[in-house]
């Protein structure tokens, strides 16, 4: 305990897996049984996990309360990653220590308070109780309960794949022909859609924004429709006779709107352009499916998180009732099917389950497509780490699944007294929270580690940052920190492009050791959601900006096999091109798989409905 602790104030990791295992390895006689057991949102399969303490009358006040951060730690991640109706803790009834850390969970994670004053590990009872009202309207909230240990139940056993999930996931490609569908990809810098039809991509369309800091829902929303409505005229263009003398200047209009650098007032401007041309809109023509994902929780095509960073302006916005703007955004799907024909679908997901359901669906279209009976696990790193899981029968199971919140590390304590929004800081932009994955698994991480390195190592590249305007210093509440600017440029793309180019242009030892310590972090993830979720695969996908550099990426390799040396990390790019849309956009001259994948998964996800 005093070797961690002294890690902790060095500056240093402390793993949340390595306790698990280095608590797990101690003697019966030297430590304590705390078992928490969950159940589950629907359903009455429990789960449970053992967790082996030190014994704590025989540490200090400082190394009783580092323990005591580990198990709020593993109760996060649980109810983070699974949800449900109620944690039951059971452990010796004797152990006064034991039992006066079970007493606090529910102070802890805010159960006695309104929503709107839950603050760190109570944020991930928000989610679970707006899931609850949406899987059950009129169902109490999430309730911790305490047990003697001998009364604890037994593991109860995970049901078996299906040999027919491949046959599932193949039909979701099939069947284009005749119809139109919009694959909409909502990030957190930027959103990306394609649209489909026939079978074949007609145009893709990327949009920058900054959702965190909007104010309102509708901000949120505005963006999403424009780019649905400007993509239904440029369905009807698409579908204009080949002779029609308008096609010529209604394409360029569509073009103009459609660019990369198009924004609101551009694409608003193409597409009154394009219905002075003629265009009728509904009157003639809906989309067959909206396929749709979502950085937030998703049940049943329904938006109900609002916890996360793209929400924090709305959060935060004292001029309105926080509940109440969000419902707008949880009712995107209603608003999204103004614009699908009677009946058509409009679907949505969580963007981590998407990107597990298009490599399955990509899978099931290759030579390796018995390993879908498995299950696939997936990851989004880019703005912040998106998780998904198709389960073993093909399923996407309706849990909450914010890996990205998961509490990693108890080290690093240096790194802790910075502000959330300071560039060198390791708590959570939403809940305060230090350690959580959103600081290192993602762009956010990438920036931290150049901070926390180059000033020491590589003064040059620092000063490069500086001059480059990808970091700015900025007093806030009288403390001066270094801050990445989003406004009047988004300068978090840039900075995220020009760290990515350095390993290939440096190649250096500092440059290399970043992009292994993001390795690392995500080994630890993947050992956290093994034991939490108990996926029947090993294999992990991996999606987004952070894993298209195969130098960046080869490095985040070899970090991650230090900690896990059996890991197995595929990047999503041509290899998983397998079903002919993704072999379109693999011959794209001007994007990559990495980029769209996820919104030609949204097509299908749509098509399979």
């Amino acid at each position: 305990m005093r070797d961690l602790l002294e890690a902790a104030r060095s500056g240093r990791n402390v793993y949340v897996s390595e306790l698990h295992s280095r608590f797990g390895e101690l003697a019966d006689s030297a430590c304590a049984l705390f078992v928490l057991v969950v159940q589950p949102l629907e359903g009455e399969e429990h789960r449970r996990f053992d967790l082996r303490l030190p014994l704590l009358d025989r540490l200090d006040a400082a190394e009783r309360a580092f323990v005591e951060a580990y198990v709020h730690a593993e109760v996060y991640n649980i109810l983070s990653a699974l949800g449900g109706r109620r944690l039951t803790a059971y452990f010796d009834p004797r152990c006064e220590a034991l039992a006066a850390i079970a007493s606090r969970l529910p102070e802890v994670f805010g159960l006695g308070l309104a929503r709107v004053r839950r603050k760190g590990y109570g944020r991930a009872i928000n989610v679970i109780d707006r899931m609850l009202t949406a899987l059950a309207p009129g169902s109490d909230g999430f309730a911790f309960a305490l047990g003697d240990i001998k009364d604890a139940p037994t593991a109860a056993r995970r049901p078996e794949g299906r040999s027919d999930a491949a046959a599932l996931f193949r039909r979701c490609a099939q069947g284009l022909g005749g119809k139109s569908l919009l694959g909409v990809d909502v990030g957190g810098t930027d959103i990306k859609a394609v649209l489909v039809h026939d079978g074949k991509v007609v145009d893709y369309k990327e949009y920058d924004w900054f959702p965190a800091a909007f104010l309102r829902s509708r901000q949120l929303i505005d963006p999403i429709c424009l780019i649905t409505r400007l993509f239904l005229a440029r369905l009807w263009i698409h579908r204009l006779a080949a002779d029609d003398p308008r096609r010529p200047e209604l394409l360029f209009l569509a073009a103009r709107g459609l660019g990369k650098k198009a924004g609101d007032a551009e694409m608003e401007e193409a597409l009154a352009s394009i219905e002075a041309g003629g265009f009728p809109g509904l009157a003639a023509l809906g989309f067959d499916g909206i396929g749709l994902c979502f950085p937030d929780v998703v049940v049943r095509d329904k938006i109900v998180g609002g916890e996360v960073y793209k929400t924090r302006g709305i959060r935060n916005n004292p001029d309105l009732d926080y509940e109440s703007d969000f419902a707008q955004l949880t009712e995107l799907d209603s608003r999204l099917k103004e614009w699908v024909r009677p009946g058509g679908v409009v679907r949505i997901i969580n963007d981590g389950p998407m990107a597990s359901f298009t490599a399955a669906v990509e899978m099931a279209a290759s030579p390796d497509a018995a390993k879908v009976s498995k299950g696939v696990f997936a990851h989004t790193l880019g703005t912040e780490l998106g998780t998904g899981w198709v389960t073993e029968d093909g399923s996407i199971p309706d849990i909450p699944l914010e890996v990205y919140n998961f509490v990693i590390d108890l080290g690093s304590w240096p790194e802790r007294a910075f502000e959330p929004d300071d560039a060198r800081s390791l708590n959570n932009f939403n809940t305060g929270l230090a350690g959580t994955l959103q600081k290192y698994c993602s762009q956010s991480g990438v920036f931290r580690l150049a901070l926390k390195y180059f000033p020491a190592e590589r003064p040059d590249l620092f000063k490069e940052l500086v001059d480059k305007g990808f970091i700015e210093k900025r007093n806030r509440d009288g403390a001066e920190g270094w801050y990445v600017p989003t406004d009047p440029v988004d300068m978090r793309k840039p900075f995220l492009e020009h760290m990515m180019g350095l390993p290939d242009r440096e190649g250096d030892e500092t440059n290399k050791r970043i992009w292994r310590e993001i390795g690392e972090s995500l080994a630890v993830t993947l050992l956290e959601t093994k034991r939490i979720l108990s996926p029947a695969t090993e294999e992990r996908y991996l999606f987004g900006r952070l894993v298209k550099n195969p130098t960046c990426f080869a490095h985040l390799v070899e970090g991650a096999r230090k900690i896990d040396p059996s890991v197995s990390l595929i990047v999503a790019g041509s290899g998983m091109a397998n079903t002919p849309l993704m072999k379109e956009l693999e011959g794209n001259e001007e994007l990559t798989v990495a980029q769209f994948a996820q919104a030609i998964g949204a097509v299908y996800f749509a098509n399979g409905h």
